[in-house]
């Protein structure tokens, strides 16, 4: 038959009087849905549809050419595909590892052309039997090369997923992303909506990530649909995934249509449930008649038994031209050796160090199958001498473990790279030298003392010096423009954007030397707004903390935390992308006169997100504080002395028992007075700018005694 258009759909076949046990209505069964999906993918991609057209014509012609040549025809071994099947349902349990290996076995027989049932193909359709050379194999290995049994189970909340997208193929609308096509065969199990049991994409007709197979969870051996519950569902999907057609050309019975395989009779329509004997129709009105047993048409699972010689000509060319990188893939090939040790991340330093030694911390993680008991591994700094830890311990095939390391020297401040290697496992040469070393960028940084401002002006984020700690990988603290309380930036977490609550991420300040001072503040601005009610109980809301560490990162205290309703600056609730007006900023401030003299000290702004909204923070200010000689002496100060005016009485810190202060003049006369309260401050102002040159008194009164002081009003 003559090559179909790539535009002409298949029918969708209404079989009567059977319906899906598990669905909550009667509907009739669509064996298949690979043409809808595909006429709704072009008709969407005018790119796409012109690419594939392109390749309808070139398999067509690369088939024709391979099957001319006898030699070409025939693949020398078998080639075997991995495969991972994602199993998507509310109860994935429910599809066993049984199912799936009855189903591997009638998927591998069918394409072997090694099928029992092969028996009932009519005399006259037995010299076009095909026997192909693709096998599959359950993957063994992850893309993250771990072992896997090549079955992924996901819990989904979707009660079922449409034929005429690819929801199922992304986490993101409730499935399971794909591990890679060019790998893997992806196989994803599921409800499907509207009585469909399965689809396919052809080899070019999607996305890498989209590239795949979908079938109905009933459809699998030992699966509840009578008469489809044989695994052929995934036999036939698999022709579509190898770039066959339908036997009938989808064509609604014009006999014009073509599956573009040469030894399939021509055929007006799908073939419904199990037919016998000779079976004609208007495309083929004498026998033998079609070919209601091939793989390609609708019938029932137990009457299908046979691809074609060309039909398996046309799979294998698919194969070698569109889906090579399966052939050579190392999924189906088990990561694990006997005995292999990792070191799986270094874990400290974490971007900086606050001394010339420092003891590195790995995650150690034994890769092979036997227990690991022992190993030695080596640290160095910038090619230097490595420093030997030896460990003991016993762990289980791929179980890990967090390694403290001897110290090792980094030496002068500035950049820096530590080098972990592992050898010896459990006394013998280690199987798999690919995972035996990793590296680590760091800085020695030197400290730097107040003040310190940032106003996230400069394009540089983070500022030079300061560093995030980002440990999920997504939203994170970033600079944004357009958003700022003064200037034209400001940094920004978008909380909005989460969707899972409690990741924290650490914007880390430079490294600190507060001294000589007598208090040090952090203050700073911010903007918040919330999308729940703040008297919602038992919420998760995002929360902002400033932490201080004094030993380099690894333990910090929260000397700021607030969030919901105590951190908003915006009344009320906010549910788009909160954007601040000038007056829903707030400023404020963290004491760190504790950590004077503390040795290098680290801050660190932390966002934990609780997926409400927008937390920005500006016009980050730490400063210390130095107490004049005399105040730090006296405990008490007139400034400026002489004045032009303007006198401030200050206090070293908050005076007990003082009832009043009163202004003399040298006469003796009473001309100004505070009376002081039950809550006293530090700072009392006076103002002699209307008064005489001169002499002046000030008089502190205590309940016990009275202090006076001369002041000259210049």
């Amino acid at each position: 038959m003559l090559l179909k258009r790539y535009g002409c759909i298949a029918v969708l076949i209404l079989m009567q009087g059977i319906v899906l046990s598990s669905m909550a209505q009667d509907l009739p069964i669509k064996r298949c849905a690979t043409m809808e999906l595909l006429k709704n993918s072009l008709e969407k991609d005018q790119a796409l549809k012109e690419r594939y057209e392109q390749d309808l014509l070139r398999i067509q012609q690369l088939a024709a050419e391979r099957a001319s040549n006898p030699g070409a025809r025939e693949m020398a071994t078998p080639v075997y595909i991995p495969v991972v099947f994602h199993i998507v349902l509310p109860d994935p349990t429910q599809v066993t590892d049984k199912m799936i290996d009855d189903q591997m076995k009638v998927w591998n027989t069918d394409f072997a052309g090694l099928n029992a049932d092969s028996v009932n193909i009519p005399a006259a359709f037995k010299p076009l039997f095909g026997h192909s050379k693709i096998q599959f194999v359950l993957a063994k290995r992850t893309p993250d090369n771990l072992p896997t049994t090549g079955i992924e189970r996901t819990v989904t909340t979707q009660t079922s997923f449409s034929a005429t997208n690819h929801n199922v193929k992304h986490a993101t609308t409730g499935g399971a992303n794909s591990w890679g096509s060019s790998k893997y065969l992806n196989v994803w199990i599921c409800t499907l909506s509207n009585g469909v049991l399965g689809y396919s994409t052809f080899p070019t007709s999607a996305a890498a990530a989209d590239q795949g197979i979908v079938i109905y969870s009933v459809t699998l051996p030992g699966g509840s649909l009578a008469g489809y519950n044989d695994g052929r569902t995934l036999t036939h999907e698999s022709g579509h995934y190898f770039f066959l057609y339908h036997i009938w050309g989808d064509d609604d019975g014009a006999c014009t249509g073509s599956d573009g395989v040469n030894d399939t009779p021509n055929q007006s329509d799908a073939s419904a449930g199990c037919h016998t004997g000779v079976v004609t129709d208007a495309c083929t009105t004498t026998a033998p008649g079609i070919m209601y047993q091939n793989y390609m048409d609708y019938s029932s699972d137990g009457c299908m038994a046979l691809f074609t010689l060309l039909q398996v000509n046309r799979m294998e060319t698919a194969l070698n031209n569109y889906r090579i990188s399966l052939t050579t893939s190392n999924g189906a090939v088990s990561p694990l050796k006997d005995v292999d040790a990792q070191v799986l991340s270094i874990d400290n330093p974490v971007n900086r160090v606050c001394d010339t030694k420092f003891q590195p911390v790995i995650t150690l993680r034994n890769y092979g199958s036997l227990p690991l008991t022992a190993v030695d591994i080596y640290a160095s700094v910038d090619g230097g001498t490595p420093v030997q830890t030896h460990w003991t311990g016993s762990l289980a095939s791929l179980a890990t473990a967090s390694v403290q390391l001897n110290a090792v020297t980094t030496g002068a401040t500035g950049s820096h790279s530590v080098k972990i290697q592992v050898a010896t496992p459990n006394g013998v040469t280690d199987m798999n030298g690919v995972n035996d070393t990793l590296s680590k960028s760091f800085v020695y940084p030197v400290a730097i003392a107040p003040p310190l401002t940032e106003g996230f002006e400069a394009d540089v984020f983070p500022p030079a010096n300061w560093d995030i700690i980002n440990a999920d990988n997504s939203y994170t603290w970033e600079r944004v423009t357009g958003v700022a309380k003064t200037g034209a930036a400001s940094m920004v977490v978008r909380n909005f954007s989460y969707t899972q609550n409690g990741q924290t991420d650490y914007l880390r300040l430079p490294q600190l030397a507060i001294a000589d001072a007598d208090s040090a503040f952090l203050t700073f601005q911010v903007a918040a707004a919330i999308q729940t009610n703040a008297g919602t109980l038992l919420n998760s809301w995002d929360t902002l903390q400033v932490l201080v560490s004094t030993d380099c990162g690894s333990t910090f205290t929260s000397l700021y935390k607030k969030w919901g309703g105590t951190l908003a600056t915006r009344s009320g609730i906010t549910t788009t992308s909160f954007i601040p007006a000038a007056n829903e900023w707030r400023k404020d401030s963290v004491n760190l006169t504790p950590y004077i003299n503390k040795g290098p000290v680290m801050i660190a702004f932390a966002n934990s997100t609780g997926n409400e909204n927008i937390v920005y923070v500006d016009d980050i200010n730490l400063y210390k504080k130095s107490v004049n000689p005399n105040l730090e002496k006296e405990g008490w100060l007139i400034t400026p002395n002489p004045s032009n005016g303007p006198v401030t009485v200050q206090f070293k810190t908050t005076p007990v028992n003082l009832k009043g202060i009163s202004l003399f003049s040298s006469n003796g006369q009473k001309i100004a007075e505070k009376i002081i309260s039950n809550t006293p401050a530090t700072l009392y102002p006076f103002n002699l700018g209307s008064y005489a040159s001169g002499v002046y008194i000030i008089k502190l009164v205590y309940s016990d005694h009275t202090v006076s002081r001369k002041i000259i009003k210049k």
